[in-house]
């Protein structure tokens, strides 16, 4: 398995959480969730089109995805949270790819979801800055 098809699998995990999150958002913070599930629906195409164009076919979505019990706006909160970080950990650990047109992809990907984790936290009141969106802390 690659970095890109970990980071694809990751896109394919935020796409099915903000669909199952956003219906218990309202407000500001629901109009940014729609469309940062818009943004990750485009990243996915965008890595798509790159397996296409590479003659390589791209991992399958996952039937489902485990995102437990979304109660209130709190916990959907929580769980787009963790989301957008997963997904840009995932990108960022891509980075250190020795394959330089994965590092590339990698790179630009970990770059549209550090803003997107920024724009999520900004979004619900939460600090946005990060040196490191995605590092471990």
């Amino acid at each position: 398995m690659t970095a890109v098809d970990t980071g694809l699998e990751a896109e394919y995990a935020a796409i099915f959480a903000f669909s199952a999150a956003t219906v218990h958002l309202d407000g500001d913070a629901r109009d940014r969730a729609e469309s940062l599930e818009s943004e990750h629906r485009s990243r996915r195409d965008q890595l798509l089109d790159h397996y296409s164009a590479a003659g390589a076919e791209a991992p399958a979505p996952a039937a489902g995805y485990d995102v437990g019990v979304i109660a209130d706006a709190a916990a959907a909160q929580e769980l787009l949270t963790a989301v957008e970080l997963d997904v840009t950990a995932t990108w960022r650990a891509g980075v250190a790819s020795s394959d330089p047109e994965e590092r590339r992809v990698c790179l630009d990907m970990y770059a549209a979801s550090a803003v997107s984790l920024a724009r999520w936290r900004l979004a619900i009141g939460q600090a946005v800055a990060d040196p490191w969106p995605g590092r471990a802390e």
